[in-house]
């Protein structure tokens, strides 16, 4: 038993001396300077941090927080276009919308999103089920806590963003319905 330990012992120290040798000839390599170059992303807004509370939507766990960010070809005196917007959005053309989901248990669910538009300001169930739909879309999960969708309103009026959590039939409580006008200034 000793002789066993004293080779493993051996094989050990001499396995060791064998890799500080090896590295000991091997070139030191020198950490290159990487050049640092900022990240720009093509709708860039300041005010982010802010949540407004009636920007957010829906009952827990189904809480949704909804933004939208614009950046308007011809502005409009008195409009800071650098913000979140919610329940308005003053102009028509490429809009980037935001949905954090507040609850961590939301994001191992499917969601499925569609956006209407409609005539009235607050449709009613057959109206919704009438109004044309300008976009629909379906994630699998949401590992990160939300989604980005970028949509270009090209036809000023209201609009509701339809959220269904689950897939397949759903209950009253997991649909999240957000209203919002589009392309009527402030």
């Amino acid at each position: 038993m000793k002789i066993k330990l004293l080779k493993f012992c051996t094989a050990l120290v001499s396995l060791l001396i064998g890799f500080a040798i090896v590295h000991s000839f091997s070139p030191r390599q020198e950490l290159e300077e990487v050049e640092k170059k900022p990240a720009f992303e093509q709708l860039e807004f300041s005010n982010d941090a802010v949540i407004a509370l009636d920007c957010v939507y829906g009952s827990a766990p189904y809480k949704v927080h909804f933004s939208a960010y614009q950046r308007s070809v011809i502005k409009s005196t008195g409009l800071d276009y650098p913000r979140a917007f919610c329940e308005k959005l003053p102009s028509l053309g490429e809009t980037k919308i935001t949905l954090d989901f507040i609850d961590k248990d939301l994001r191992d669910r499917s969601v499925a999103l569609k956006f209407i538009y409609h005539e009235q300001r607050e449709p009613s169930a057959e109206a919704l089920a009438s109004g044309q739909i300008i976009n629909e879309s379906f994630q699998q999960g949401i590992p990160r806590g939300f989604i980005e969708s970028r949509l270009d309103f090209s036809k000023a009026g209201f609009y509701t963003l339809i959220v269904e959590f689950g897939g397949g039939v759903v209950l009253d409580d997991e649909v999240v319905k957000i209203p919002f006008e589009v392309g009527n200034g402030l």
